[in-house]
C-alpha cells in the first residue's frame, strides 16, 4: 500500500509512521522535562514527610517498649500482692513480662525483715546475668529464683535506701564487675510511711547495646512500609548501634533524640543539661535508596537517553508485533485448517458409514460380493476415522504427565502389532509391510505412547507411498541404542520441507491436497520420540521415496535383558 502525496510520488506508510512517533517522543520530552523539575521539589518534600512519619513511629515504638516493664511489670504491684502472691506467683508472671521486653536480665523484691531484709531474684534461664553465682535455691523453669544472692544484693543497694525525696520511683546507673547496669525500682510504704518493700528490675547496658535495638528497628521499618529508607540508632560518640534497610547515603531525612533511660516515672533530662546523668541516642532517618526521589534527581538527565531508548524500543516493538501477527494469523489459518481437515476428516468417514449402514439395514445389497465390498468400505471408514480420533486424543494428552507409564516394551513385537493394525488397509491398496527384525530388543517407555508414534509412521507410510509399492520395515540396534526405519517408494519429500512437515498442521506440498489428513501424525511422532529421549529424522528424494528414522534408548540391564534371539520376525504383510 502506497500513500500519495502532491508532488505526485508516494511515500511509504512505515516512515510516516517513524517520524511522528519521533516528532511525538519529543514533544513528550519537553513536557516531561518541565514537569520532572516540579516533580523532583514534591517528591523531596514527601519523602521528607515520610522520613519524619518513619522516625516519629522508631521514638514511639522505643518509649513504649522501654517504659513497658515498668509499666507492666513495677506498676501493678503492691504491697497486698506481696504478701498474697508465692514466689510462684510471682515467677509466672516475670515469665510473660521477660519473653515480651527482651531488655530485662532480672526482677527483684527484697522486704524489710526484723533485722536486715529478704531479697528474692528472678533471673532468665535462657540468660543468666553474668553475677549469678549459682548460689542458693533454683527453678530452671523458665525462670530461676535465687534467695538473697550476696552479689544481687550488692548490685540493688542503691535502691534500697529510703530516698531523699520520698520519691516513689528510682533509676541507677552503675559498673558491677566491669558490666554496665540500670536498675529501675519502685518503692513501697506502709502505713506509717516507712519502706517495706523494693521491687525492681536490671538491665545490662552492654547487652542493651549489642542486641536490644537490632529487632525493634527491623520491626518498625516493617510496619513503616518502606524498605527504601534507613533507619538507624547511634549513641553518643556517632556509632551505629542498630540499622535497617539500604547502604547510609549521608543524606538525613529526620533524627529524633532519646535518653537511655528504662523508666517513665523517673525524670529525663534533656540533651543540653549539664546534670543529665543518661546517655543521649538520636534516631535517624537517612534517605537511602529511595527510587522516588534519585528518578525525580535524575530524570532531567536521563530524559533524552529514555528518549532515545524509547524510539528504538518502540520501533522494535513494531517490527516484533507485526511479526508476531503475521504468525499469529499464521497459525490461525493452521488451526482453522486444522479444524476444517478433522472436521472434513471425520464427517467423511461418518458419512460413508452412515450411507453404508443404511444400504445393509435397507437390504440394498444382497449378493454375498456386495455384502463383503460394503464390509470392507465400513472397516475402512471406521480404521480411518479410529486413526484420526486417536490422533486427537494423543495431541492432546502430550502434556498430561501423570498419565504417563513407562515400562519395559519389546520393540520389535510392538512394531509389529502396530503393522496388524493395517493389514486390511494394506489388502485394500495392494502392497506388503516387509520387517526385517535382526533381534529382541527391549526399550523403557509408555506402550500407549510408543504405539501411537508408530501407528503414524506406518499409517504415513502406507497413505503416502503404500500404492506405489511395498513398504519396509528394519529394526535394529546402533551402540546402545534401537534403531527403527520405515521406508516407501512414494513421491518423497523436497529437501526445504523435511523440517517443515514436523510443524503443526503442516503437510508437505506433494501430498496436501492428493491426500486425507490433519497434518499432526509427525508433530506427534517427534514429540513421542522426544518424551522417550529419541529421536527422529526424515531422508528423502524427490521421486524415490521417503525413510523415517526414529531411535530409541536400549532399557538398561536390570529393567530387562536385551536378548537377540535368531532372526524370527522377519515376515511380510500383505
Amino acid at each position: 500500500m502506497k500513500v500519495r502525496i502532491p508532488s505526485g510520488g508516494t511515500l511509504s506508510p512505515a516512515p510516516l509512521f517513524a517520524a511522528l512517533l519521533v516528532v511525538g517522543t519529543i514533544s513528550t520530552l519537553l513536557f516531561a522535562y518541565r514537569a520532572t523539575q516540579a516533580w523532583q521539589q514534591s517528591t523531596e518534600e514527601s519523602v521528607r514527610a515520610r522520613g519524619g512519619e518513619l522516625v516519629a513511629l522508631l521514638a514511639l515504638a522505643l518509649r513504649q517498649d522501654m517504659r513497658g516493664g515498668e509499666t507492666y511489670l513495677l506498676q501493678p504491684i503492691n504491697l497486698a500482692m506481696l504478701e498474697e502472691s508465692s514466689p510462684y506467683d510471682i515467677a509466672d508472671r516475670c515469665a510473660g513480662v521477660f519473653a515480651r521486653f527482651p531488655y530485662i536480665e532480672s526482677f527483684f523484691i527484697w522486704r524489710r525483715a526484723a533485722h536486715a531484709g529478704d531479697l528474692v531474684v528472678y533471673n532468665r534461664s535462657e540468660r543468666l546475668p553474668p553475677w549469678d553465682d549459682v548460689s542458693g535455691s533454683a527453678d530452671l523453669y523458665p525462670i530461676v529464683i535465687r534467695s538473697n544472692p550476696q552479689n544481687a544484693l550488692t548490685l540493688v543497694s542503691a535502691v534500697l535506701s529510703e530516698s531523699a525525696d520520698d520519691g516513689r520511683f528510682a533509676a541507677v546507673d552503675g559498673q558491677f564487675k566491669g558490666t554496665a547496669y540500670q536498675l529501675v525500682a519502685q518503692r513501697l510504704y506502709d502505713d506509717r510511711q516507712r519502706l517495706a518493700a523494693v521491687v525492681g528490675f536490671t538491665v545490662n547496658m552492654d547487652w542493651v547495646r549489642a542486641n536490644y535495638f537490632g529487632n525493634l528497628v527491623e520491626q518498625v521499618q516493617r510496619l513503616g512500609g518502606d524498605a527504601s529508607m534507613r533507619l538507624e540508632i547511634v549513641d553518643a560518640n556517632d556509632r551505629v548501634l542498630a540499622h535497617a534497610g539500604p547502604d547510609a547515603s549521608g543524606r538525613i531525612l529526620a533524627s529524633r533524640s532519646f535518653p537511655l533511660l528504662f523508666s517513665e516515672h523517673v525524670r529525663a533530662l534533656s540533651a543540653g543539661d549539664s546534670g543529665d546523668q543518661w546517655p543521649v541516642y538520636v534516631a535517624h532517618v537517612d534517605i537511602g535508596r529511595d527510587a522516588a526521589l534519585t528518578a525525580a534527581r535524575r530524570g532531567a538527565v536521563r530524559t533524552l537517553g529514555f528518549l532515545a531508548v524509547g524510539t528504538t524500543a518502540a520501533l522494535a516493538a513494531l517490527f516484533v508485533t507485526l511479526r508476531a501477527s503475521r504468525a499469529a494469523a499464521a497459525l490461525a489459518l493452521r488451526q482453522a485448517e486444522f479444524v476444517s481437515a478433522v472436521s472434513h476428516e471425520m464427517k467423511t468417514p461418518l458419512s460413508m458409514i452412515t450411507l453404508t449402514g443404511d444400504s445393509l439395514a435397507n437390504g440394498r445389497c444382497s449378493t454375498p460380493a456386495a455384502i463383503r465390498e460394503y464390509g470392507r468400505l465400513l472397516a475402512a471408514e471406521s480404521r480411518q476415522l479410529g486413526l484420526l480420533i486417536d490422533n486427537v486424543l494423543c495431541y492432546a494428552r502430550l502434556s498430561d504427565e501423570d498419565g504417563r507409564r513407562f515400562d519395559t516394551i519389546d520393540l520389535s513385537e510392538l512394531v509389529c502389532e502396530s503393522i496388524d493394525r493395517f493389514r486390511l488397509q494394506c489388502e485394500a491398496i495392494g502392497c506388503s509391510v516387509s520387517v526385517d527384525a535382526s533381534g529382541v530388543l527391549f526399550v523403557k517407555g509408555d506402550r500407549r505412547m510408543l504405539r501411537d508414534l508408530f501407528d503414524n509412521l506406518i499409517d504415513n507410510a502406507l497413505k503416502y507411498g503404500g500404492d506405489a509399492g511395498d513398504v519396509i520395515v528394519r529394526i535394529s540396534s546402533s551402540g546402545e541404542r534401537a534403531v527403527v526405519e520405515i521406508s516407501d517408494v512414494g513421491p518423497g519429500i523436497p529437501a526445504k520441507e523435511l523440517e517443515l512437515v514436523f510443524e503443526k498442521f503442516r503437510r508437505g506440498s506433494k501430498t496436501e491436497h492428493k491426500y486425507r489428513g490433519s497434518g499432526l501424525g509427525l508433530t506427534i511422532a517427534r514429540r513421542l520420540a522426544d518424551l522417550h529421549q529419541g529421536h527422529i529424522e526424515l531422508r528423502s528424494i524427490e521421486g524415490r521415496g521417503t525413510t523415517v528414522r526414529v531411535d530409541l534408548p536400549l532399557a538398561i540391564e536390570g529393567d530387562a535383558a536385551t536378548e537377540v534371539r535368531p532372526n524370527e520376525w522377519r515376515s511380510a504383510v500383505r
